[in-house]
């Protein structure tokens, strides 16, 4: 692995998060004049970071039209989302406090934003503050941190070398993402790691599903996943003989090796979909799964072996259901050959063949560009000039799979609306890929 520049705060994070608070601690005051009928003077601000249970907010102010009525507090996350926090007043303080998530959870630690508050007075008169960068910072444990210019990253507890991984991979996709797309995601995605156990379910009221693997926000432009539990090696053998090889990179020959560069691949593959989610893109699951383990395989260290699942599934005999329509469906239950996430094979071969044959990434920019009210099916025939069932039997020959006719046209499927709640990654059973 060649070297790559990236800035570390390895065991600093503590540190930084310190110098945040008492930044916004020492803010001076603040006389601005909203209206001509009154100006308004910032006493002072405060933000901590309480978590797993949320953040502290505080400020004082006045205004010369009467006294502040209202304070909302404003923050917006690095996707451009912005949410909002009515704050409650403290006569023993004179200040106006907001804690949001203080209650519930439910925010994971290392979001950061920018916020600012709206003050209103008896008058009717606002005053919005100027921006204040703010970290929800896990001040109870040391983390690795990684800040590159396509990804933050945040992690404890396993592999110290996984930020050099993470940050050759990220520097390596970001060309093929911007040719593949059109251009960069929007914002800098964000990524945090825990380690296999129950930590990751602290900031949640309730606990997270036990049996996933992570999950990923895309309207907060985060990823969460789990650093699984290394493999034995007679296991990473096992693995090594089932499912085609699926999720076996070429250069993990070990369980230390496998364990990190599945790591890293389960990033590249989650960073995908909040390209999808900024790009708008919706279809079935071969494609919204099988989308992103083809990105995440573009890096040669992240090769998944797609079309061994499919050669080996096809000459055991298996049924694979049509792509036209839904597709195949088996979720993160297994399929008839007793492996793993069908789906996400049989969409990355299926757009590995048709990206090789018709004009490489060019092509796939090409469908991002022309997604908007159409199917998927529709979208690859129209830029391929190719009826999609041909293009899926074409590909289909190649692995070894019977024909398909076409599908009804009288019931034509209709895509749902892009969910708004996060996307699970689906924990890899411990025999399976």
């Amino acid at each position: 692995m060649r070297p790559r520049r990236f800035a570390v705060l390895a065991g600093l994070v503590l540190g930084l998060a310190a110098l945040l608070f008492a930044a916004a601690q020492a803010l001076p005051p603040v006389a601005r004049a909203q209206t001509s009928a009154a100006s308004f003077t910032v006493e002072s601000t405060s933000f901590e970071s309480n978590y797993p249970r949320g953040m502290t907010f505080t400020i004082q102010a006045t205004s010369t039209g009467g006294d502040v009525t209202r304070a909302t507090l404003f923050y917006e996350l690095r996707t451009g989302l912005r949410e909002r926090q009515n704050a409650d007043f403290d006569p023993e303080s004179g200040a106006w406090v907001a804690r949001p998530y203080a209650e519930r959870g439910g925010l994971p630690p290392w979001v950061d934003f920018h916020y600012t508050w709206l003050l209103t007075d008896a008058a009717g008169n606002t005053y919005e503050t100027e921006p204040v960068y703010g970290v929800y910072a896990d001040n109870t444990r040391d983390w690795w941190v990684v800040d590159t210019e396509y990804i933050t990253l945040y992690w404890f507890g396993a592999m110290p070398e996984l930020g050099d991984a993470v940050a050759q991979a990220m520097e390596t996709m970001a060309p093929v993402f911007e040719a593949g797309w059109g251009r960069l995601i929007s914002y800098k995605p964000l990524a945090i790691l825990f380690p296999d156990d129950q930590a990751w379910n602290e900031y949640i009221e309730g606990g997270n599903n036990p049996n996933a693997a992570g999950f990923t926000e895309p309207s907060e432009g985060y990823t969460i996943q789990r650093i699984l539990s290394e493999r034995s090696q007679a296991s990473l053998d096992s693995l090594r003989d089932r499912c085609g090889g699926y999720w076996i990179g070429p250069q993990a020959t070990t369980p230390q090796e496998y364990r990190l560069w599945s790591t890293v691949h389960t990033i590249v593959h989650e960073t995908t979909h909040l390209y999808q989610s900024d790009f708008n893109l919706r279809g079935p699951m071969w494609w919204t799964e099988g989308q992103p383990n083809f990105f995440a395989a573009l890096d040669g260290d992240l090769v998944t072996n797609a079309d061994g699942r499919m050669r080996a599934y096809a000459a055991g005999g298996y049924v694979l259901d049509s792509l036209q329509g839904s597709g195949p469906s088996s979720g993160s239950s297994d399929a008839p050959d007793g492996c793993r996430a069908l789906e996400y094979a049989a969409g990355e071969s299926f757009i590995s063949f048709v990206i090789q044959n018709y004009g490489g990434l060019e092509t796939h920019a090409r469908i991002v560009a022309n997604s908007a009210g159409k199917t998927i099916q529709d979208n690859f025939a129209e830029v391929t000039g190719v009826p999609f069932q041909e293009l899926e039997n074409q590909w289909r020959a190649a692995m070894g799979f019977p024909a398909v006719q076409a599908l009804p046209t009288a019931t034509p499927f209709v895509f749902p609306t892009a969910p708004a709640f996060s996307i699970p990654t689906p924990r890899p059973s411990s025999s399976g890929g």
